[in-house]
C-alpha cells in the first residue's frame, strides 16, 4: 500500500508577483485618470454655471436700469426738464446732463476700450424704484429723489455702478468689455434710425433725439488656461433696450 501524498500550495513566483503589480498599478493609474477628468469635467460645468448666473445678473441690471432713464412719477403736475433739472455735478466718466435728458455716457475708454453709460431716474418715496445698487427712495412721504446710476467696466473686468457720484459697487466680475451704441430717431417718426456711439452722439448734439440703448458685454473665458483658446468668449452678449420714457 502507496502512503499517502500530501499536496502542499505553492506561493507565487516572482514573475506573478510582478505582473499582479504591473496590472494593479495599471488599474490605479486609470482610476486616478478617470477621477482626474471627472473634477475637471465638473470645475468646467461648475465655471460656466457662475459665468451664465454673472451673465443674467448682468443684463438683467442694466435692462431694468437702462429702462427706467427719464422716468419721473407725475407728469400730470410736471415736467420732464422740471423733474430732473441740468447737472450741478459732472458724472464720474466727466459728462453731464441737459435739463430733461435722462441718459448720456461715453466712447471707448482705458486699454480695454469699454464705454459708459449714465443713467438718470426720478423716484418719489415708496414708490420701490431701485436705482443700480439695489436702493430705493424712503424719504418723506412725497417728496422725490434723483438717482444718477453710472455704470463702467473697471481695470479688473468688473462691471460696477456708482449711484449719485458716490463710491461705485462691483455688480459682476469677469466682464471684459462693455460697449453701447444708442438708437436715434432724426426723422421724428418715433423709430430709431441709426446706432451711433456716445461720442458721436455728443458731437452731433442729437442726446435728445435717442430712442434705445443697445449694450453689447464681452465676458471673459474661464476656460481660457484648459482650452488654449481666446480669452474671452467668442460670442457677446447683445441687449437692445428701448427708452420708453423718452419716446
Amino acid at each position: 500500500m502507496r502512503p499517502a501524498r500530501h499536496l502542499h500550495q505553492q506561493g507565487l513566483s516572482l514573475v506573478e508577483l510582478m505582473v499582479a503589480i504591473t496590472i494593479s498599478l495599471f488599474i490605479a493609474l486609470g482610476l486616478s485618470l478617470l477621477y482626474a477628468n471627472m473634477k475637471s469635467a465638473f470645475n468646467s460645468q461648475d465655471q460656466m454655471a457662475q459665468l451664465q448666473d454673472a451673465e443674467r445678473l448682468a443684463v438683467t441690471m442694466l435692462t431694468t436700469t437702462v429702462q427706467s432713464a427719464a422716468y419721473f412719477p407725475n407728469p400730470v403736475a410736471n415736467t420732464r426738464a422740471v423733474a430732473l433739472p441740468a447737472s450741478a455735478t459732472a458724472n464720474p466718466d466727466g459728462t453731464s446732463f441737459a435739463a430733461g435728458q435722462g441718459i448720456t455716457g461715453t466712447g471707448a475708454q482705458g486699454s480695454s476700450g469699454s464705454h459708459t453709460i449714465d443713467v438718470r431716474f426720478q423716484s418719489v418715496s415708496g414708490d420701490g424704484l431701485m436705482n443700480c445698487q439695489g436702493q430705493t427712495y424712503t424719504g418723506a412721504a412725497g417728496t422725490t429723489q434723483v438717482w444718477v446710476n453710472s455704470f463702467s467696466i473697471d481695470t479688473n473686468n468688473e462691471l460696477q455702478c456708482a449711484v449719485n457720484g458716490g463710491t461705485p459697487v462691483v455688480l459682476v466680475n469677469n466682464v471684459a468689455k462693455m460697449t453701447v451704441l444708442y438708437g436715434v430717431d432724426v426723422n421724428a417718426d418715433g423709430y430709431a434710425d441709426s446706432y451711433l456711439d456716445a461720442t458721436t452722439i455728443t458731437t452731433a448734439n442729437l442726446w435728445a433725439s435717442v430712442r434705445s440703448a443697445q449694450i453689447t458685454l464681452t465676458f471673459v473665458n474661464p476656460l481660457a488656461s484648459q482650452t488654449g483658446g481666446s480669452a474671452t468668449l467668442p460670442t457677446p452678449w447683445v441687449q437692445t433696450i428701448a427708452l420708453q420714457n423718452m419716446l
